[in-house]
């Protein structure tokens, strides 16, 4: 949603771009104006993932107050949790297509930093936040900030998975817990 909105161009998305850029966080009341705006969209009313958010007790607490508000249950929180030297790899060694969005880890085989997506064949690139001194940056933050908003989320609708297994065996860790709630979703077309 943050990107969305930088690359929207609205007053707001300037801002957020050059926090982002530097590897700070966006103020709450920022990012809760967002998310309050997208929420409030016809596509979320049969439910949503937000990946990131919240990230402070004042976001949860917002976040529960807007679902209570739109008619929407209580959050289910899912909690990666991943090692500092391995997100610091992870985030070094992505790229992204400018074009379809799509993510790719290459590892630590530079010659590969100027592959083309296949996907569309834009050329990847790597984005601004994902340099290790931004990096390093956001988990200290993350370490103040976030952390007391695992704390607030306790209990059965909160989930503690550990990231640093293969995608597959997170993956359905995640979908076992989360298939409840979306039996009688249909796909969308």
């Amino acid at each position: 949603m943050l990107r969305n909105e930088v690359a929207d161009g609205s007053d707001l998305g300037r801002q957020v771009a050059g926090l982002l850029s530097n590897g700070q966080f966006v103020s709450d009341d920022m990012v809760n104006q967002i998310v309050e705006r997208q929420l409030q969209q016809p596509e979320f009313r049969r439910g949503f993932l937000l990946d990131g958010y919240p990230r402070t007790v004042q976001q949860a607490q917002f976040l529960e107050s807007l679902l209570s508000r739109i008619g929407m249950p209580s959050p289910f929180v899912v909690h990666l949790d991943v090692p500092n030297g391995e997100i610091l790899k992870r985030l070094t060694s992505r790229l992204h297509c400018p074009n379809c969005k799509r993510i790719y880890n290459v590892g630590g085989n530079e010659r590969r930093w100027a592959e083309e997506c296949p996907e569309c064949g834009a050329l990847l690139e790597r984005r601004s936040d994902d340099r290790e001194e931004v990096i390093l940056q956001r988990l200290k933050t993350y370490q103040a900030v976030t952390g007391p908003v695992l704390a607030h989320y306790t209990g059965s609708n909160h989930l503690p998975i550990d990231g640093n297994q293969a995608p597959e065996l997170v993956f359905r860790r995640i979908q076992t817990a989360l298939e409840p709630s979306l039996n009688g979703l249909k796909p969308r077309d």
